[in-house]
């Protein structure tokens, strides 16, 4: 475990690959853009074909996207720094919260988060009030109240 209150600076930085060799297996660290915050990155294991994609991606109820806006997450990049990721080589994705899944389900998440961006902006753009919004959040991307207090004005002004 790490301690906590550590001083100084990171001693390890990507910008935006960079490769770590532990116990004789290589691991592959990206950073492709925003999504659930602006420091998401993903580790491949090429070795073994396998994806860590941290809260980037999450599967299952009750972990619906949520986009982190104090942290720096976007809505609208989301889809993009998804598509970069399915260009990576693997077959199993570790998320960020569910189970370990196969590449498909990333892919079907990727156009989640198409769908998700498409209906709030077209919400918007037909002056949907913030309870129509929070409506289809919650109906369509099962969104519960921790998401909505989190991200739910974030999500409206990024996509006015």
């Amino acid at each position: 475990m790490v301690a906590a209150n550590q001083s100084g600076q990171p001693d390890i930085t990507i910008a935006p690959r960079g490769t770590i060799h532990l116990g004789g297996k290589s691991a592959e660290i990206y950073w492709f853009g925003r999504a659930h915050t602006d420091g998401d990155v993903v580790v491949l294991f090429p070795e073994d074909g396998v994806l860590a994609a941290g809260d980037m991606f999450t599967v299952g109820e009750g972990t619906p996207q949520l986009i982190d806006y104090a942290g720096g997450g976007s809505a609208k990049e989301w889809t993009a720094t998804v598509e970069q990721v399915l260009k990576l080589d693997f077959d199993t994705v570790v998320p960020g919260h569910g189970g370990v899944v196969k590449k498909a389900d990333m892919q079907s998440f990727r156009s989640s988060t198409q769908r998700l961006t498409q209906l709030v902006t077209d919400a918007v753009k037909a002056g949907k009030s913030r309870a129509d919004v929070e409506a289809v959040m919650r109906t369509e991307f099962g969104w519960q109240d921790f998401h909505v207090q989190m991200a739910l004005d974030g999500l409206i002004n990024e996509m006015r």
